[in-house]
């Protein structure tokens, strides 16, 4: 599965939000999309999962152009877990992640065991049958992420995926999407966290793609400066490896 992006281009009320964005993500790849806030980060990865229409440039899905896919066919190809956590379902986790079928046929048994297995590699196996307003914030996204694994799609798409965890449950959810092994594409706010587990990096300003490529390559503290507008010190890669073992 791959993902390109070319030219594209995305308005919000009358405003141009994102321009001209060139992205991708080939198959088996985690890439992070980074950024200050503001900067269109997330409004181009709802492009991406046809929330927003693009105002111009093509999203391509193995050379296809997603917005012209049916739902159904969109809903097998591209998982997503958003930015925004729903506060108030009144569904058991259980059902919560039994969303994440909804666009293949039933099997019961089958499907069950995928809930177990999901809900075992975040975590949760232990809050099947609780009701989903009442988790905390971290354990919501851990379910919504549990939801998308079982789509059994080859692309995923993360929105600040870490937020509302805590360091140890952040860690552990970044290494499982990269042993996923799945075309990923993920908005990361923690840059240590991107240059840790992404295998490349686009760095937004402004509404543009400034920079992209291998972590290494890309977060240059001349960089950082530009963009953020503060001093950075770069670590070495040992240290972001040893981050990786531990997670």
């Amino acid at each position: 599965m791959k993902l390109d992006l070319r030219g594209v281009s995305v308005g919000l009320d009358g405003h141009a939000i994102v321009h001209e964005a060139d992205l991708v993500v080939d198959d088996g790849e985690f890439v992070g999309l980074v950024g200050p806030n503001g900067c269109g980060k997330s409004t181009l990865l709802r492009s991406v999962y046809r929330a927003l229409r693009p105002s111009a440039g093509l999203i391509a899905v193995d050379g296809g152009d997603v917005h012209r896919l049916p739902a159904r066919q969109a809903a097998q190809r591209i998982a997503v877990v958003a930015q925004e956590i729903p506060a108030d379902l009144d569904f058991t986790v259980t059902e919560i992640v039994s969303m994440g079928r909804t666009p293949y046929r039933p099997d019961a048994a089958a499907d069950e065991e995928r809930y177990a297995r999901a809900l075992e590699r975040v975590g949760l196996a232990g809050a099947a049958e609780r009701v989903f307003a009442t988790l905390s914030g971290g354990e919501k996204q851990r379910a919504l992420l549990a939801r998308a694994l079982v789509q059994e799609t080859r692309l995923l798409l993360l929105d600040e995926p870490t937020s509302h965890l805590d360091i140890r449950h952040q860690l552990e959810i970044l290494h499982l999407v990269r042993e996923l092994g799945i075309a990923t594409l993920a908005v990361l706010h923690d840059l240590n966290q991107a240059a840790a587990f992404c295998d490349r990096l686009y760095v937004m300003n402004a509404g543009r793609i400034v920079a992209g490529g291998p972590p290494d390559h890309v977060l240059t503290p001349e960089l950082i400066s530009q963009v953020y507008g503060v001093r950075a010190v770069r670590r070495t890669q040992l240290v972001f490896e040893r981050l990786k073992e531990e997670g």
